[in-house]
């Protein structure tokens, strides 16, 4: 192959290269654009984890898209209960800092339908980088009394100012609270 058919070879992939680049990435900043004021409730049913085995109904993950980080958080305690804790797991992504800083001291706040309040959560990261894992613990009890009664028709994480969003709310039904 003489010197002249090579360096075509490398302008051409050089090229389609930085075509394909610029493509994905006005792709990705339309899936951004749309999805920014974005909330979802997923109710996964499609693996033996994703269903608790103590009550059989599917386990809620919650996923907000709003910001720069993706934040989706799943209420662990219809799926494996810890008798004195409110457990939150807690998937966070992005492509723009190591989450594995990020302090959600002060930026948690739990609450049920009867205005009880919470917001000293426990809380730890685990890994590193652009995709962690972080868990919220509350008491399942504060000063002797349930949080979660008959009574209560929901209980709501509130996430605030994370990922340039004032405040991403988290909502569980009746359903998963018994």
């Amino acid at each position: 192959m003489s010197k002249k058919t090579k360096r075509i070879i490398v302008i051409v992939v050089l090229f389609a290269f930085v075509v394909s680049s610029l493509y994905v990435e006005a792709i990705i900043s339309q899936q951004k654009k749309q999805s920014n004021t974005q909330t979802k409730t997923i109710y996964r049913q499609d693996s033996k984890q994703s269903t608790s085995s103590k009550n059989n109904f599917p386990d809620p993950l919650i996923i907000n898209s709003e910001g720069f980080i993706t934040i989706g958080v799943r209420y662990l305690n219809p799926i494996k209960d810890d008798k004195d804790n409110l457990v939150f797991e807690v998937f966070l992504d992005n492509h723009q800092i190591d989450l594995s800083t990020l302090n959600f001291n002060g930026k948690v706040l739990f609450s049920t339908s009867e205005g009880i309040k919470v917001n000293n959560a426990k809380w730890w990261i685990e890994g590193s980088g652009h995709h962690v894992m972080a868990f919220i613990k509350i008491p399942k009890k504060i000063n002797g009394k349930s949080l979660i009664t008959p009574k209560t028709k929901y209980i709501q994480l509130e996430l605030q100012n994370i990922g340039g969003v004032k405040s991403r709310i988290y909502r569980w039904d009746k359903k998963f609270l018994n």
